[in-house]
């Protein structure tokens, strides 16, 4: 065990521990809250649990926590200017996009499966539910080919402006076109990354104002559910009336989003006292290097133990006992699965991203090109997580766009090699200047 300890805190020597640790803890309650939100009924179909128990949405507010990740997010855009700043996207973009590639590869596959050998419908759910949480690193590539942008809006009035927008997006949303509230997937996520970019600041803010902050923006967000159209709870549910506040974000999400914010700020030197110890910093880091893997795929071993399931007629009434049992025997074999499975899923993305690197031409440099790059991936994976990848060779309209799964696909992996390529240039002439 001395062994390991010695390796991960040399390996996470210099990291922020309570930035990786929030970062870690967002991933794992989404997790969670997925492991806790499907239920079997007696005819074979599957039901979110919120629509068997509706007064279970007070957990989705303890669940969600994705705006802290994004503010922690922002933290890093801060570091893409200068003269290493093509390198920083084209990383990032190669980071975040080639993990995706096996897994709409290998449910693109599990799609043709379901559909010869259960029919449509399960091909269908089959083909969307393990990559519907890519729509998490497209919005991601967005906020990175927005950094400027977001660094330049990061001021005490750009926030306030940023919230009016929100709402304005809200109200037309409502009352002119639903479509026009999916603005806010970006205008949500960013106004927390946009924040992060002043992290080192926040930091500074006096323990009365952050109280008060949490207070206000808390009480902000039940208001909006009190007099508004929004629904209760944080994901989106029929169970409980109210527009989503998740797909698309609402201005709600966005003031619990402040809240929580707050809320980080004021416990931040009470987590680093904590863990400065080693023996907590230690099972957290060995998490963090494994957590993105863990949540890219656990959807699709979820899918896979839903149908396993369904297939043997275990369908226990939502939350008694024996759903509990199922519940828990089934998480702790997908997260068993996931995380034996992460440290090889994470070199098979990089041995990809390798590969398509080396049988790729060589772009210019400049960081033009690698805008375009971040947004044409990020677009892909935002078509991908809405449309799924069943009926592979079939064209629709997603996003206003043409879309078809297989030429996704070939096109992620078109960009990935693109941007692997460039990134070794962007590295070699980076070394021929003295920048490394």
């Amino acid at each position: 065990m001395g062994g390991i300890t010695s390796k991960v805190l040399a390996a996470s020597a210099g990291r922020d521990r309570v930035m990786d640790a929030i970062k870690a803890l967002a991933l794992l309650l989404v997790i969670a809250g997925h492991s806790l939100a499907w239920t079997v009924t007696s005819d074979g179909s599957v039901i979110n649990t919120l629509d068997a128990a509706p007064y279970m949405f007070p957990l989705t507010w303890v669940l969600q926590i994705l705006p802290l990740f994004f503010l922690l997010a922002g933290a890093g855009l801060t570091r893409l200017s200068g003269s290493r700043e093509a390198r920083g996207y084209l990383g990032r973009l190669t980071r975040l996009s080639a993990p995706a590639l096996p897994l709409i590869a290998i449910t693109v596959v599990l799609a043709l499966a379901a559909s010869a050998i259960v029919g449509a419908d399960a091909a269908r759910a089959a083909g969307v539910l393990p990559v519907q949480l890519v729509w998490f690193l497209g919005v991601y590539l967005v906020l990175v080919a927005a950094a400027p942008l977001l660094v330049r809006c990061s001021g005490p009035w750009a926030v306030a402006i940023w919230l009016v927008v929100i709402l304005g997006v809200d109200l037309l949303r409502v009352n002119v076109n639903e479509l026009i509230g999916w603005a806010n997937l970006i205008l949500v996520w960013g106004l927390f990354a946009a924040i992060g970019t002043r992290l080192d600041r926040l930091r500074t803010i006096r323990p009365s104002l952050l109280v008060l902050g949490t207070i206000v923006f808390a009480s902000g967000a039940i208001f909006a559910i009190v007099v508004g159209p929004y629904s209760p709870a944080l994901i989106s549910t029929d169970a409980v009336e109210g527009i989503s506040n998740l797909a698309p974000p609402t201005i709600v999400l966005a003031l619990v989003g402040l809240a929580q914010i707050c809320l980080l700020l004021l416990l931040w030197s009470l987590l680093q006292r904590a863990l400065d110890h080693d023996r907590l910093w230690v099972p957290v880091a060995i998490f963090a290097s494994r957590a993105m893997e863990i949540y890219l795929w656990h959807m699709l071993v979820f899918t896979v133990a839903i149908a396993g399931m369904i297939g043997l007629g275990i369908a226990p009434a939502a939350l008694s006992l024996l759903w509990w049992l199922q519940h828990l025997a089934v998480a702790t074999v997908v997260l068993a699965v996931v995380w034996f499975a992460a440290p090889g899923l994470g070199r098979l993305s990089r041995g990809l991203a390798g590969w398509l690197g080396s049988i790729s031409p060589r772009l210019p440099l400049g960081t033009a090109w690698a805008r375009v790059l971040l947004v044409v991936a990020a677009v892909t994976l935002l078509c991908v997580s809405e449309s799924g990848v069943a009926q592979p060779i079939t064209a629709r309209v997603v996003l206003l766009l043409p879309y078809m799964p297989l030429a996704g696909l070939a096109l992620l992996a078109i960009v990935v090699g693109l941007a692997t390529k460039a990134s070794v240039v962007v590295d070699d002439v980076s070394r021929s200047d003295g920048l490394r």
